[in-house]
């Protein structure tokens, strides 16, 4: 294994989607949602909604080369959390950083990540862990209407991760329905990437 992807903790109740084929992520997807809404005949239209909506995100995920898939099923018994994760290992040599408006990665890469975090720009911030340095982007977007589900307003968190020894980088896209939470889904996320650990890749094995 040459790259090893970032570790962290999901809260809650959380399904990973295989996203080698197609028919391991129709496959993990009717799994989780059927976890989710049970099979009860009378909820066949939500099932079909969320199987629906969540396969469209994980064949975005998918063709932009996500590592891994997580959908949110609940943050407690009975509190649903509709959100997902994609997470994406970028080649460093390769992303232009800078036109990205990533300049606190850049500064993070160039200083070390041990060091002081960079200043925030207008449109990042900036979370300080431990080794790791986190550049978070929030976008609003819209899923459009299907036959199956109307138009959905989304809110979308890339945290934008910098290691060293050696040097690499890391994506993580939050995304959730959720949009009107924003400030109180961010603080949640927020804590997810709190709990990242990257070992080095000088220490992992293979």
């Amino acid at each position: 294994m040459t790259d090893i992807a970032p570790r962290f903790a999901l809260p809650g109740t959380w399904g990973r989607v295989n996203l080698a084929s197609d028919a391991t992520i129709q496959k993990s997807i009717r799994k989780v949602v059927e976890h989710a809404v049970g099979r009860d005949d009378k909820l066949a239209t939500l099932r079909s909604e969320l199987r629906g909506r969540f396969r469209e995100a994980a064949d975005l995920a998918r063709d932009n080369s996500a590592v891994d898939f997580y959908l949110a099923l609940e943050l407690a018994p009975g509190v649903p959390l509709p959100a997902w994760l994609a997470v994406f290992l970028p080649d460093l040599a390769s992303t232009d950083i800078d036109k990205l408006g990533l300049g606190e990665l850049r500064a993070a890469l160039n200083v070390s990540v041990s060091a002081t975090a960079p200043q925030e720009s207008a449109n990042t911030s900036t979370i300080a862990l431990n080794r790791v340095q986190a550049v978070r982007q929030v976008f609003r977007r819209v899923q459009a209407a299907t036959e199956e589900s109307p138009e959905i307003q989304l809110l979308q968190a890339d945290y934008w991760l910098a290691a060293s020894n050696p040097n690499r980088i890391a994506l993580l896209t939050f995304t959730t329905t959720y949009a009107d939470l924003e400030q109180q889904m961010l603080e949640f996320f927020d804590a997810v990437i709190g709990t990242v650990r990257w070992d080095s890749l000088e220490g992992a094995i293979a």
